[in-house]
């Protein structure tokens, strides 16, 4: 089967190949990829600032069908529509595993860059860490499935958000854009802010239901999330873009005793007035990826059409394709890009 590697440390590291087609253990199912999302996370894996190890096939955000089930699995059958937690090899043992908190185990192996991924045709996986779809979440969809439950980490566990509150999404790219839906779920009313080139993300934002959209780079936004806000300032704010500016803009916007959470990776150090959240009374908090009540969250946003994917989507390309794939992700002018790994999947345009 065909399938995109990282052979390798150092550059030119990333290979479309063919490598042997896997096969189920006892507790594992193989399941035939539909699409693969390109992730950050595998951009910083391509150049060596994200941990892997090689020669690993890459492509953590994917779904699919089962098409053969180990011996001893119970739950699942071919045909099956499914998606999986990112964190599917940990000790077990460590007090961060008996606590469910599986991406803080030292022994940790995610799908993409600790064990093979989803970049391929077909990929096996730990039946035990696998979610059925819901019958009326798509295929396509669901490739969005792992993100989404990052968002969910990061609004419905690692902070409170209220009904009725105001909530302030820093960033209008794709984590922007689900961090927004998931919190107007929760009954927040949302203001994103982005840069002046966003223009079409702040439209796509606003019609998803967020209430007003800034560019910071077009006039200095404090004065009107504060009058939006009766001058108190959003309780919550989500900085979803991971710039250094950024960070100082939440913590300028909150209101005293606001909650601060990050959820971009900045990638670098980065200046963060820590004055300021003292004097502010600030509570600083962050996410790291998902856990499985994450995603048993996103499952059911999902499912009762909380949150609309489809129109994050920019993009579906064959495998093959991936070079052009990866370079359009880099540019951060799209949403989502897609990735088919079916030997006949087509370039599709969204």
């Amino acid at each position: 089967m065909k399938a995109l590697v990282k052979a390798c440390i150092g550059p030119d590291c990333m290979r479309y190949m063919e490598v042997s087609e896997p096969f189920p253990g006892d507790d594992e199912i193989k399941v035939r990829v539909h699409a693969c999302g390109i992730c950050g996370t595998d951009i910083h894996l391509m150049h060596d600032t994200y941990p892997s190890n090689p020669p690993i096939i890459t492509g953590h955000e994917f779904s699919g069908v089962v098409v053969e089930t180990g011996r001893a699995v119970q739950e699942f059958f071919p045909g099956d529509r499914v998606v999986t937690l990112t964190a599917v090899e940990t000790c077990g043992t460590c007090e961060w595993c008996r606590q469910g908190l599986r991406m803080l185990c030292p022994e940790r192996k995610s799908v993409g860059s600790g064990r093979d991924g989803g970049f391929a045709e077909y990929v096996v996986i730990p039946a035990l860490h696998t979610f059925h779809l819901p019958e009326n979440v798509s295929l396509t969809e669901a490739a969005l499935c792992e993100p989404l439950a990052c968002v969910c980490r990061s609004v419905c566990e690692r902070t409170v958000v209220r009904a009725g509150d105001w909530v302030l999404v820093a960033g209008a790219g794709i984590m922007g854009q689900l961090t927004a839906q998931v919190a107007m779920a929760c009954g927040a009313q949302v203001i994103m802010t982005g840069l002046r080139r966003d223009v079409g993300r702040f439209q796509l934002a606003r019609e998803l239901g967020v209430c007003a959209t800034f560019a910071v780079d077009d006039g200095d936004p404090l004065e009107k999330i504060a009058q939006l806000t009766h001058g108190m300032g959003p309780q919550t704010a989500f900085e979803c873009s991971g710039a250094p500016g950024s960070a100082e803009l939440c913590l300028q916007a909150l209101m005293k005793t606001g909650t601060y959470l990050q959820v971009a990776i900045p990638g670098k150090p980065i200046f963060f007035n820590m004055d300021l959240a003292l004097y502010k009374e600030i509570t600083i908090s962050n996410s790291y990826a998902s856990e499985r009540s994450s995603w048993l969250i996103a499952l059911r946003l999902l499912e009762q059409k909380r949150v609309n994917l489809a129109p994050l989507i920019s993009a579906q390309l064959p495998l093959a394709d991936w070079e052009e794939g990866f370079r359009r992700s880099m540019t951060r002018e799209e949403f989502k890009i897609l990735l088919l790994p079916s030997p006949d999947g087509q370039r599709v345009s969204l």
